[in-house]
């Protein structure tokens, strides 16, 4: 041993190294089970904080409204009874009920595009998210186009998809400039509201393509410089003298709340037969034939026919809306004097489908069908159904104050016998059936009324 090691033991052993107290060992036992116990609560808050599935970010667009802003129909109803019943009939309280509606918003999905002007409540007070639950909904955002979804709005600031400004409240706003005083809200003339801008704020529509596919309003622009002078509510709104409200003043103007127009109802549906009614009518008052044909012909020869169609009543196109699936054609039959079948053109197939393209069991068939209608083309020029998928359009449709003639060639056998009966007719449907069964609803199709819009008869005589 070294004398340097042996001083290093000395110092050892002359100072050994302290031994804990008993109590000290507990302290310092108990603060480290106290610092474990810190780190595992910091710990399970840090994780809890930044857990990346539970919270959900900040709504970029949060809700412009809550349901509760508005009021319900049903709270009308008590002092516009009539206004209501006529109202809860018609289309626009059908627009969230519609199966077909539906089908398409499915099929596109269309988040918002369509939800804003067949809901505007529910779009605005962020019912309608993208892949909504529709038995979720509140009962005001399921009535569609209701009572104050109209009479809360300001002002229109484009004339299309929807860009309106709404201010729910107390004040209702309408066509009256002499509102009466009333205990239960405050009345406020709007001048818009007895204007077709108004309407044109739904009822012009641009899909996400750029791509205009329902013109109504613009169709009324190109009336209105051809020399029309009314409005769409003075056709869709017509007026009476009454009473706008129960106990209120007489009015020569109070405005019906039916808004008929070539749409009805597809299921059971409150006031659906009258919705029918009124839309015939409406489609026989919309438009006029005239046949041109020679009083007689030679056995052998061949017999031409023009039938001009004119458009002579409405406010805009003919047809218009969504008239890539609107249909109105030329329906015409010829027979002999003993009633045998000498030509047709506009009949249907067994499926009800007109003998087109887009007949599953006899496309293309009749080669002299007339049809009046959009058609949508997608960006490389195919036909398309679904007015989201067009990039452009091709409108077959007659504008206001003017006409469209077709033309048809008819072989008259020799052995014909007179006279010649022609049976011409215009006839409309608001849905195709290949167009319902597309979209997986073919029971619906023998529920779209076929209406006969205007009919001639001619007789042409046979020489032999």
């Amino acid at each position: 041993m070294t004398l340097k090691s042996f001083g290093r033991l000395a110092r050892i052993k002359e100072h050994p190294p302290s031994r804990p107290q008993e109590g000290n060992t507990q302290v310092a036992r108990f603060f480290r089970r106290c610092r474990f116990l810190l780190v595992g609560i910091l710990f399970f808050f840090a994780c809890k904080s930044k857990d990346p599935v539970d919270p959900k970010p900040p709504d970029p667009n949060p809700p412009e409204f809550k349901v509760t802003d508005f009021a319900t129909p049903e709270q009308c109803a008590s002092c516009h009874p009539n206004h209501y019943q006529e109202w809860q009939s018609s289309m626009h309280a059908y627009a969230f009920v519609d199966p077909v509606f539906f089908a398409m918003h499915d099929r596109g999905q269309l988040e918002q595009f369509c939800t804003k002007c067949h809901s505007p409540i529910a779009s605005r007070s962020g019912e309608t998210p993208p892949f909504f639950d529709r038995n979720k909904l509140s009962p005001i955002s399921k009535q569609g186009v209701s009572c104050d979804v109209c009479h809360t709005i300001t002002k229109v600031n484009k004339i299309f998809n929807a860009q309106f400004e709404m201010s729910p409240g107390n004040t209702k706003f309408g066509s009256l400039d002499n509102p009466a005083l009333n205990p239960f809200h405050q009345s406020q003339f709007n001048a818009l509201f007895d204007r077709s801008e108004f309407c044109g704020a739904c009822h012009e529509v641009e899909n996400t393509l750029n791509t205009r596919i329902e013109e109504t309003y613009t169709e009324w622009v190109q009336a209105a410089a051809a020399g029309m002078s009314f409005d769409c509510q003075d056709c869709h709104m017509p007026t009476y003298a009454g009473e706008a409200a129960v106990g209120g003043p007489q009015r020569d103007k109070v405005h019906r709340h039916y808004f008929v127009g070539v749409d009805v109802p597809l299921v059971d549906f409150p006031g659906a037969d009258l919705q029918r009614q009124m839309s015939e009518e409406l489609l026989k008052n919309s438009a006029e034939i005239s046949v041109n044909a020679p009083a007689s012909i030679k056995a052998g020869d061949t017999l031409q026919v023009a039938v001009k169609v004119m458009n002579t009543r409405t406010g805009h196109h003919l047809p218009s809306g969504t008239a890539a699936e609107r249909q109105m054609w030329v329906a015409m039959e010829a027979r002999d004097g003993n009633g045998n079948l000498l030509y047709q053109t506009g009949q249907l197939d067994a499926n009800g489908d007109l003998m087109d393209n887009h007949s599953a069991l006899n496309p293309n068939a009749d080669r002299d069908l007339v049809v009046y209608r959009q058609k949508l083309f997608d960006a490389n020029g195919n036909e398309v159904l679904f007015f989201f998928q067009a990039k452009t359009v091709e409108n077959n449709l007659i504008p206001l104050f003017s006409f469209k003639t077709a033309s048809y060639k008819i072989m008259i056998p020799v052995s014909t016998n007179g006279p010649i009966n022609l049976d011409v007719k215009l006839r409309f449907r608001s849905l195709p059936p290949y167009f319902l069964r597309e979209l997986n609803l073919g029971e619906l199709v023998a529920k779209v009324p076929i209406v006969d819009m205007e009919e001639a008869k001619v007789l042409v005589g046979v020489i032999r």
